[in-house]
C-alpha cells in the first residue's frame, strides 16, 4: 500500500524537475563572442594568421557559427575575393567540427537595396565636395596605417581602443557623407544584429562566434553589451 502511495509522487516530482529544468534552459541566455576579422589582411599579419584565427575559434569553442555572409554564399561556398578568411580558415572549421552556422549578410533584394545606399552616398560625395571626399580618403589610410603599425595581437585587433577609434571613424563618415550613409550602415548592422539575437533566441544557452570585420565588431559589441538576452563575452577575457 505505501510502494503504490509513494510511485505516483515519485512520479510527479519527477515530471515536475523535468518541466523546471525545461524552463530554466529557456531562460538560460546564450554567450556570444563577437570576433574580429582582417578578410585578406591574415595573410599579411604573423601575428594574426588565417592559421591563427582558426585557432581562436577552436578555443572558443562555439556552438553555433554567425558568419558575415549571404545565405547563399555560405550555402554555395563561394570562394570570397576580400573575405579570404572563409574559404581558408572557416569553412574547413565548420567541415571539421560541424558548426551550426547563420548567415548574417542578407539575401537579395535587400542586400543590394542597402549597398546601394552607402553607393549612392560615395557618389555623391566624389560629385559635389570631391575635396570632402579626398580629406576623407586620406584620413581613412592614415588610420589603416596607424593600426596596422600599431596592432601585435588578435587582442588589439579586438580591443576597447580599436573599437573606440572606429567608432569615431564611423561618426565622422556619417558626418561627412549625406543620410544615405548612415542609413545603409544602420541597417547593415542591424541586420546582423537581428540574425545574432534570433539565434540566441533560438538557441538558449548555447555559445555564439561571431565573425565579421574589424568595423562592424565595435557597433555590434555596444548593442549586445546593452542587451539583456544575451550574455557578451568580452575579448580581453579571453584573447590573452
Amino acid at each position: 500500500m505505501i510502494f503504490n502511495k509513494i510511485v505516483p509522487v515519485l512520479v510527479i516530482l519527477i515530471l515536475a524537475f523535468s518541466v523546471f529544468s525545461q524552463s530554466v534552459r529557456k531562460r538560460e541566455r546564450s554567450e556570444v563572442f563577437v570576433l574580429a576579422t582582417l578578410h585578406q589582411y591574415h595573410s599579411e599579419t604573423k601575428y594574426y594568421s588565417f592559421e591563427t584565427l582558426s585557432h581562436i575559434i577552436e578555443k572558443l569553442r562555439p556552438e553555433i557559427l554567425a558568419v558575415e555572409l549571404t545565405p547563399a554564399d555560405l550555402l554555395s561556398r563561394r570562394e570570397q575575393k576580400t573575405k579570404q578568411e572563409y574559404q581558408k580558415s572557416i569553412f574547413p572549421l565548420i567541415d571539421k567540427h560541424k558548426f551550426e552556422t547563420v548567415p548574417l549578410e542578407p539575401a537579395e533584394p535587400t542586400f543590394s537595396e542597402i549597398i546601394s545606399l552607402i553607393r549612392d552616398a560615395e557618389k555623391n560625395l566624389r560629385e559635389k565636395s570631391p575635396e570632402k571626399a579626398a580629406a576623407f580618403s586620406l584620413y581613412v589610410e592614415t588610420l589603416y596605417d596607424y593600426l596596422f603599425k600599431s596592432w601585435n595581437s588578435p587582442l588589439a585587433v579586438n580591443s576597447a581602443q580599436t573599437d573606440v577609434l572606429f567608432e569615431i571613424k564611423h561618426n565622422y563618415q556619417n558626418a561627412v557623407y549625406d543620410e544615405n550613409q548612415t542609413r545603409g550602415w544602420e541597417s547593415w548592422n542591424t541586420h546582423f544584429l537581428d540574425k545574432i539575437l534570433e539565434a540566441a533566441n533560438n538557441n538558449p544557452g548555447k555559445r555564439i562566434v561571431v565573425t565579421v570585420g574589424a568595423e562592424h565588431a565595435f557597433w555590434l559589441r555596444k548593442k549586445l553589451r546593452g542587451n539583456k538576452s544575451v550574455s557578451l563575452l568580452e575579448a580581453e577575457a579571453y584573447l590573452r
